[in-house]
């Protein structure tokens, strides 16, 4: 990964960064995708970080009004995005990294498994991150969603191998059941 002009890798810092602002405006997150993998799976690149977010559009203005002089935001995209339950992404100017922000919906498996995060510490701070039970799920479903990705599948076996003993397998398989992805899942085993 790529360090910044003071030798820290910009990762790190833009995680800490934007888990530090989203504690400070007290909206909740967790966070998912390719960041979330190395908590759980092998670390590999990402050309980005993924944060679900409790926002709405009460919160939204004071939230981009905090961070407006340390990143790139288009306040009208970000704004519309809030009121559609969409994303919208940010550019911390120090590193140049991008974080997608997404809103969190009102479907029934996505409250779930925000409500069902991880609080963990990294970097000495306690930050939400998404269970590696629903890691896998999101990775098999956007597996499907997009006709197939040999990326999607190798997260999703480390994630598995590196916790199989402690993954809630009952819940796994109830939700993989539901969203019709057991044959993906049965790759994994």
């Amino acid at each position: 990964m790529s360090e910044d002009q003071d030798g820290k890798n910009i990762f790190i810092e833009t995680l800490e960064w934007v888990c530090n602002k989203l504690d400070l405006a007290n909206i909740p997150y967790m966070i998912t995708g390719g960041s979330a993998l190395g908590f759980w799976g092998h670390i590999r690149t990402t050309m980005d970080i993924d944060v679900v977010v409790q926002i709405n559009e009460d919160t939204i203005d004071s939230f981009l009004n905090s961070i407006k002089n340390d990143v790139y935001v288009d306040f009208e995209n970000a704004k519309e995005a809030v009121s559609k339950r969409g994303m919208f992404n940010i550019i911390l100017n120090k590193t140049c990294f991008k974080i997608d922000l997404i809103s969190l919906t009102k479907d029934v498996y996505e409250k779930e498994k925000f409500e069902n995060r991880i609080k963990m510490e990294f970097q000495g701070k306690e930050i939400f991150v998404i269970r590696p039970e629903d890691l896998i799920i999101s990775k098999l479903l956007w597996n499907k969603y997009i006709g197939g990705s040999e990326r999607q599948i190798k997260d999703c076996a480390s994630i598995y191998r590196l916790n199989y003993e402690d993954l809630d397998l009952k819940y796994i398989e109830r939700w993989v059941k539901m969203f019709s992805i057991e044959d993906e899942f049965s790759k994994l085993r």
